[in-house]
């Protein structure tokens, strides 16, 4: 196998760059779920962005990306299982193949998710969204929080526990609905 990586023009550039970019946390996650150690999916992940940039001039932009850089993963997990077959902690072809079809299943409707939980929560009140966010984005420590709202711990906690599961309704009733649509 040659070390040549192909240069794409500055347009085919700028598009996988961007197609990427979006579905890079999908497409680790597609590979996470089929590979036990993180450190392995590290590296397939990596083998598979450059195989994707290798083959990008071969992607038919009519299809779906995500599900074509599934498909080079999918070939990319069978390998690497293959290389490293003494390992037995590596799952069999056919739970890879298994797992493969059920994690495309939960990532086809991954972007709608995001923009149902956008749509949640907006509808949640100001100070739970701020809350989430304190926790969720900006790593804030709850002992501080709390401190700093006057209040206990483990009402924090609790009312964390209430919004996710709030946040987590609402999706499942938006999905419901959009599937009902």
């Amino acid at each position: 196998m040659s070390n040549f990586i192909p240069a794409l023009n500055h347009n085919s550039q700028g598009l996988f760059t961007s197609l990427l970019s979006k579905e890079r946390l999908r497409i680790f996650g597609y590979i996470r779920a089929l590979v036990p150690h993180n450190s392995d999916a590290e590296d397939i992940y990596q083998r598979v962005c450059l195989t994707l940039w290798k083959k990008f001039d071969e992607f038919d932009q009519e299809r779906d990306f995500f599900f074509w850089a599934c498909g080079i993963a999918f070939y990319t997990v069978c390998n690497y299982r293959r290389s490293i077959q003494h390992d037995r902690h590596f799952y069999s072809q056919e739970l890879i193949e298994t797992m493969s079809q059920k994690r495309e299943q939960q990532l086809t409707n991954y972007n709608l998710r995001l923009e149902l939980l956008h749509d949640c929560l907006n509808e949640l009140p100001p100070e739970d969204r701020q809350l989430l966010q304190n926790v969720t984005l900006k790593n804030e420590p709850l002992k501080e929080m709390a401190k700093a709202a006057n209040r206990s711990i483990q009402t924090l906690y609790n009312r964390l526990s209430l919004l996710r599961r709030e946040l987590a309704d609402c999706i499942s009733r938006k999905l419901q609905s959009e599937s009902q649509a």
